[in-house]
C-alpha cells in the first residue's frame, strides 16, 4: 500500500513538472525622464528576457501617474520571449499639455502567461513577474540640446543630385529639425563653389536620426573639399569628394529574398517581407514588384511604393496578404532600383483549415483532466489506509 502511494505522488510530481519554472528580467530596471515639458516628448528603450529555451508568452499592465500617458512601440501590451529572442519595447511618455509641473512615477508590470505563441497552442508555466520602475520629472523650461556625428557626402556623376548628411541625437526636450549646411570648395581649398542649406526633418527629444539631403549639383568633374555643419549642435566636419562623368558610377543591388511564415491558416492576415541590398555606392530609389500564384493562377499582384535605400544598407518591403483558401501559396518577384532589375527570387506559403475550435478545447483540458485523475487516486489511497489502520486498532 505505501508503494502505491510513493508510486503515485512520483507521477504527480512529475506531471506537476510539466508546468515549468521560469524566470523573466529587465533592462534597465528602472527608467528616468528628466526635463520633461508639458506636451512634450520622451522615450526609452528596455529588454525583456528569459532562461527558458521554450517561447514565453505573456502580458504587461501600467499604473501609477503615468498610466494615462505612456505609449509602447510595438502598440500591444502582449510580448513573446525566450532565450535566444528577447523582446525590446519602446516605452513613450507624452505629458499632457495642461499637466502641472512636478514629478511623476509609475510602474510596469511584466507576467508571463503560457508556453508557446501568443496566437498558438500553450501550455501551463509557473508564473513569473517583474516590474519596471518610471520616474517622469515634468519642469516648465525648454532645452535645445544636440549631438552630431557621421558626416558624409557622396561621389555623384554629372548632373545627379550631391548627397550629404549626418547622425543626430536629440539631448533636448524640445523637438528639433537640424539645418545641415553645406559649403564646397575646389580641389586645392582655395575658392568657394557652392553653399547650400538644408532644414532636415524632425527629430524628437530622446531620439536619434540619420538624416540626408540632395542638392543641385552644377559642379564640373573633379575633386572637391565640403565643410558641413550641423547648426544645432554646433559640430562641424570636413570631407572630400568627387564629380565623374555620367556612367562613372554604377548602382549595383540585389533582392536577398522573401521572407514569410511557412504556414498560415485561412483567413489570417500574413505579412510578407522582401529585402533589398544597394551595393553601389550611391543611394537609389527602389520598389518591389511580383505576384502571388494559387495552382498557377494570380490571386495578387505586388506594386509596393518606393524607397530610398543608402549605400551598403537594407531595405525592406512589407506586404500583408489573407489567403482566401487552404492551399499551397508561390511568391515571386524582382527588387526594380534606377530603372535596374534584380534576379527574381520566390517563397511558399502553406495555408491550411483553421483547426475546430471544440478539438483546441479538448486537448487544452487534457493536463488538468490527468491532475484530477491522479488526486483523486491518492485520496482513495489514503482513505483505504485509514480504515485498514482502523480495522487493525
Amino acid at each position: 500500500m505505501k508503494k502505491a502511494i510513493c508510486i503515485a505522488l512520483i507521477v504527480f510530481v512529475l506531471l506537476a513538472g510539466s508546468a515549468n519554472a521560469i524566470s523573466i528580467g529587465i533592462s534597465p530596471g528602472r527608467v528616468q525622464y528628466a526635463n520633461l515639458l508639458p506636451g512634450g516628448y520622451a522615450q526609452r528603450e528596455i529588454t525583456l528576457s528569459t532562461n527558458s529555451e521554450d517561447a514565453i508568452s505573456g502580458h504587461f499592465t501600467v499604473a501609477g501617474d503615468i498610466k494615462e500617458w505612456v505609449e509602447f512601440d510595438p502598440d500591444t501590451n502582449e510580448f513573446e520571449i525566450s532565450r535566444g529572442n528577447p523582446h525590446r519595447i519602446r516605452v513613450i511618455v507624452r505629458p499632457p499639455s495642461d499637466l502641472r509641473n512636478g514629478n511623476y512615477a509609475g510602474s510596469i508590470e511584466f507576467i508571463t502567461d503560457s508556453i508557446g505563441g501568443i496566437g498558438g497552442r500553450a501550455g501551463n508555466i509557473v508564473k513569473a513577474a517583474v516590474i519596471l520602475l518610471v520616474d517622469a520629472q515634468v519642469g516648465g523650461d525648454e532645452v535645445i540640446k544636440c549631438r552630431a556625428g557621421g558626416f558624409f557626402i557622396r561621389d555623384a556623376e554629372i548632373g545627379f543630385p550631391l548627397e550629404f548628411g549626418a547622425s543626430v541625437i536629440n539631448d533636448g526636450n524640445v523637438r528639433l529639425n537640424p539645418t545641415l549646411s553645406l559649403t564646397i570648395w575646389d580641389q586645392l581649398q582655395e575658392k568657394i563653389v557652392m553653399e547650400h542649406t538644408a532644414i532636415s526633418r524632425m527629430i524628437l527629444p530622446t531620439t536619434q536620426a540619420d538624416l540626408t539631403e540632395r542638392a543641385e549639383n552644377k559642379l564640373d568633374a573633379g575633386q572637391y573639399w565640403a565643410d558641413m555643419s550641423a547648426d544645432e549642435c554646433d559640430t562641424r566636419s570636413t570631407r572630400t569628394f568627387s564629380v565623374v562623368e555620367k556612367g562613372g558610377i554604377a548602382d549595383n543591388g540585389d533582392l536577398i529574398g522573401i521572407f514569410n511564415k511557412p504556414w498560415a491558416t485561412v483567413g489570417e492576415t500574413v505579412e510578407i517581407v522582401a529585402r533589398f541590398r544597394n551595393m553601389g555606392t550611391r543611394s537609389v530609389n527602389a520598389k518591389f514588384k511580383g505576384n502571388i500564384k494559387l495552382d498557377g493562377k494570380i490571386v495578387k499582384v505586388i506594386d509596393t511604393d518606393e524607397i530610398i535605400v543608402l549605400p551598403g544598407e537594407v531595405g525592406e518591403f512589407s506586404v500583408f496578404f489573407t489567403p482566401p483558401e487552404s492551399g499551397r501559396y508561390s511568391l515571386t518577384g524582382r527588387a526594380v532600383y534606377n530603372n535596374k532589375l534584380t534576379f527574381e527570387k520566390g517563397g511558399i506559403l502553406n495555408v491550411e483549415v483553421p483547426p475546430e475550435e471544440g478539438r483546441s478545447r479538448f486537448q487544452a483540458a487534457i493536463p488538468l483532466v490527468l491532475f484530477l485523475a491522479i488526486a483523486l487516486i491518492i485520496l482513495y489511497l489514503l482513505r483505504k489506509i485509514l480504515k485498514e489502520r482502523r480495522r487493525r486498532f
